[in-house]
């Protein structure tokens, strides 16, 4: 019966608790949410998770796999739009800035996600982007709710017009060696850069450049080209940052799953 009332009048049937968590999701979204569970569940971070009878567990990262995906897909038509000029590899760096767990992590601050997440006792959410990854889970909860298009219209107009700065994210350099040196001493593992002359196969004219490979514990993770050692480097750390940051929060999990 409820699912046949107006939607203005569903709410009145909400719980207080899940009025209050209406309002917020409305509140730093832009719009009233439809599937309110989704967004329920794109909050819960893993220390958090719920168990159904049969031992499944219930948290946000499928969500935030999803928003991942769909969010990466809507930065990349952003920023094509917005730099009908630049090449490949100008966009794929801008992108790499906007999605780093970092930026996400201070985005989901800025939006007022944090006030949201549901996390377990004793996990230190500053340190882990637990507020960039809720981010992603509710951009797949946005998804699952209201379909592609409205979830890239309300991610532009929303969260990247509102809150990223091209102008200032162009001359921003981030120096993804570093925090990829920083992670592996935080891990305990050995992290290192093998930089060599690079051949092009296909130009033979092609300008002398350089060839870095990142390895972490001696596997390879990613590879970068640059005109010079540093650049080369540091084009393999970035595309190799994901796989990195996401091996700094396996110390959230680890500790999880120890204690």
């Amino acid at each position: 019966m409820l699912k046949f009332l107006p939607k203005p009048f569903r709410r009145l049937r909400l719980t207080v608790a899940d009025k209050k968590f209406y309002d917020d999701i409305k509140d730093i979204l832009g719009f009233p949410p439809d599937k309110l569970g989704i967004y329920k569940l794109a909050i819960i971070h893993r220390s958090a998770s719920l168990f159904l009878n049969k031992g499944q567990r219930v948290d946000n990262e499928r969500l935030e796999y999803l928003g991942d995906a769909i969010l990466d897909a809507i930065v990349a038509d952003f920023l094509f739009a917005e730099f009908p000029n630049s090449n490949e590899g100008f966009l794929t760096k801008m992108r790499a800035k906007i999605v780093s767990r970092g930026n996400l992590n201070q985005l989901a601050v800025n939006l007022g996600i944090p006030r949201l997440v549901k996390v377990g006792n004793g996990v230190l959410v500053q340190q882990k982007y637990i507020y960039g990854n809720a981010l992603e889970a509710i951009v797949g909860a946005m998804f699952i709710d209201k379909g592609f298009k409205f979830t890239s219209e309300v991610v532009v107009n929303n969260i990247l017009r509102q809150h990223i700065d091209l102008i200032a994210l162009q001359v921003t350099e981030h120096d993804y060696k570093s925090r990829v040196l920083e992670i592996a001493q935080k891990r305990r593992v050995t992290a290192k850069f093998d930089t060599h002359d690079y051949v092009s196969q296909t130009d033979t004219h092609a300008v002398p450049s350089f060839e870095s490979v990142l390895l972490w514990n001696n596997i390879e993770v990613s590879r970068g080209i640059g005109q010079s050692k540093k650049e080369a480097e540091q084009q393999a750390a970035m595309a190799g940052i994901e796989f990195v940051e996401m091996e700094l929060e396996k110390i959230g999990h680890d500790d999880i799953s120890n204690g």
